[in-house]
């Protein structure tokens, strides 16, 4: 039998879907470099959850650095300011967001552009479906799909002019919006001006302060940590691995982090508390948080605990997988 013809065929079909997905990643590298180096001045809205926020973002490169001011718009009066590395978060007494490093990451304009889509793994795949309109501009849809079921999906909306990421969409399995970030409205380029950047005076304001690492983090090597996760989604490597002190009572929290380049989740093991605990699953929007009990050293009881954007089954599993290492 012949083959070649058929060999010939599968070419012709594989050659576009290869180009498609070489172009949709261009598109996600255009994004990223868009994010960091234009001029933008929107008010966005982030839904998560049964959570609906509307925060204005203003962004601007000057004489090399990036400048950017964050305002929440509903709440608590609240902005973050960034000169380059240094960020400041004003706030007022009271506000329950006062701890400046639980915010930041987990604020919705990170969540939704710091994501380095252009340096996701392979267990995602890239699909144009179609163009629309964001804030009365022209956009073009992108779909990131996860290969597997262990990891969530991504719609976007890109600039069609400035590939600028206009709105995103986290979806699960079964097409679930889990969270969504769009701009209402939107100025770019010279539309943008200096004093945009000037965050506005709060009387009794308290202002906290943070450095952001000017380097990416290094792949913890797994030996070097105590605890042991022996079963992660594939694609996931560990970033991050410290040992914590509670606020309350300084006892120690042993804390390690995954990421796939885009998703990511924390691993929080500590002593079995005092007032006790139980294993359970709780959900907001994209974010799981499951619990499990695990012995540890001496065979003590302790408490895990599983944080971030994945399935809930993928995250017990994780949860259920930890070990202490001297039980390998």
């Amino acid at each position: 039998m012949n083959l070649r013809p058929c060999i010939h065929v599968l070419l012709l079909i594989a050659a576009p879907f290869a180009a498609a997905q070489e172009s949709a990643r261009q598109w996600l590298t255009d994004m990223n470099a868009a994010f960091s180096g234009l001029s933008y001045d929107g008010v966005f809205s982030f839904y998560s959850g049964s959570d609906l926020a509307s925060l204005r973002i203003v962004h601007m490169v000057v004489d090399g650095e990036q400048r950017e001011r964050l305002v929440h718009l509903n709440g608590a009066p609240r902005e973050i300011v960034r000169s380059g590395e240094d960020v400041a978060c004003i706030m007022l007494p009271g506000d329950e967001l006062l701890e400046l490093e639980a915010n930041i990451p987990a604020g919705p304009f990170a969540r939704a552009f710091i994501r380095r889509y252009d340096q996701i793994s392979a267990h995602y795949g890239f699909d144009f479906f179609g163009e629309d309109r964001v804030a009365g501009r022209s956009a073009v849809r992108l779909a990131v799909s996860p290969l597997d079921e262990d990891r969530f999906g991504y719609r976007l909306w890109l600039d069609k002019e400035t590939r600028l990421l206009l709105r995103s969409e986290l979806i699960d399995a079964d097409g679930q919006r889990l969270e969504i970030f769009q701009f209402n409205t939107l100025r770019l380029g010279d539309e943008v001006t200096a004093q945009a950047l000037e965050p506005a005076s709060y009387q009794g304001e308290i202002r906290s302060y943070l450095h952001l690492a000017a380097k990416p983090a290094v792949p913890v090597q797994t030996p070097d940590v105590e605890w042991h996760t022996s079963w992660v989604p594939a694609g996931f490597v560990m970033a991050t691995a410290d040992v914590r002190r509670r606020p309350d009572n300084l006892a120690s929290i042993n804390t390690m982090m995954y990421s796939d380049g885009l998703a990511a989740f924390s691993v929080f093991i500590e002593d079995m508390p005092k007032a006790g605990a139980a294993s359970m699953v709780s959900r907001s929007g994209a974010t799981v948080a499951v619990t499990h009990l695990t012995p540890g050293p001496e065979n003590r009881e302790h408490l895990i605990t599983v944080v971030g954007e994945l399935p809930t089954d993928t995250a017990q599993r994780i949860a259920q997988s930890i070990e202490f290492r001297s039980q390998l």
